[in-house]
């Protein structure tokens, strides 16, 4: 695709703003919710049922997460697919995080569809369940299911984490050497914590015995 230098940083510009604010933020509230699993059934469905009692919540779904979930993979393409992607680094202090941006940005829009069905548009969720921490449990149940979602975990974590630290580039922040080293560093620590954190949270629907950062009693 051939955008002029002006459209395509603009683009850019769009899709870290969609990605860090509304889905970056979704994403933590999500992990903070999944996090529950950590304390237990009882928990983690009580803090489902509170999402649930949200008013208009199929609105503000729609507008704070959806749309700027669909914006941000539309603009992602756009900008993938321009004439300037190929020699763009701008923002990305290591050379590997851009890569990683792109793959497991790709990965994402798979595991985001998955996830979904097998959460909100379940069959059991269809027909009336409501203990999600069970419906959870029995799907991680099984290897294969687990190590996709395990995937899904940690792309999101490196998505994110390569992402925030992007947006220096486009935004015209300039680090400098220092700067860029920390930026790095910073943004392999967040993804980090963010897989450990909901990696844990998967392993807890299935035993407590494998929380191993379930908080002592």
């Amino acid at each position: 695709m051939t955008v002029s230098d002006s459209t395509y940083r603009t683009l850019k510009r769009l899709q870290l703003a969609t990605g860090v604010v509304p889905i970056g933020l979704f994403l933590l509230l999500h992990l903070l919710t999944n996090g529950q699993a950590i304390e237990g059934p009882g928990a983690f469905n009580g803090a489902v049922a509170r999402i649930w009692r949200i008013p208009h919540l199929p609105l503000l779904e729609t507008l704070a997460i959806v749309l700027p979930l669909l914006a941000h993979i539309g603009i992602g393409l756009a900008v993938a697919t321009a004439g300037q992607a190929a020699e763009d680094t701008r923002g990305f202090p290591a050379p590997w995080m851009q890569p990683a941006q792109r793959a497991t940005g790709l990965f994402l829009v798979v595991y985001v569809v998955f996830h979904v069905w097998s959460t909100r548009l379940s069959p059991a969720r269809l027909g009336g369940a409501t203990d999600l921490f069970l419906i959870m449990a029995k799907q991680l149940a099984q290897p294969g299911w687990m190590m996709f979602q395990m995937m899904g975990v940690i792309a999101a974590a490196v998505h994110f984490g390569s992402g925030l630290v992007a947006c220096a580039g486009p935004w015209g922040l300039a680090l400098g050497t220092r700067g860029t080293r920390v930026a790095s560093r910073a943004g392999v620590a967040l993804a980090i914590a963010i897989s450990l954190v909901g990696v844990n949270a998967l392993l807890a629907f299935l035993h407590p015995s494998l929380r191993w950062l379930a908080p002592s009693r």
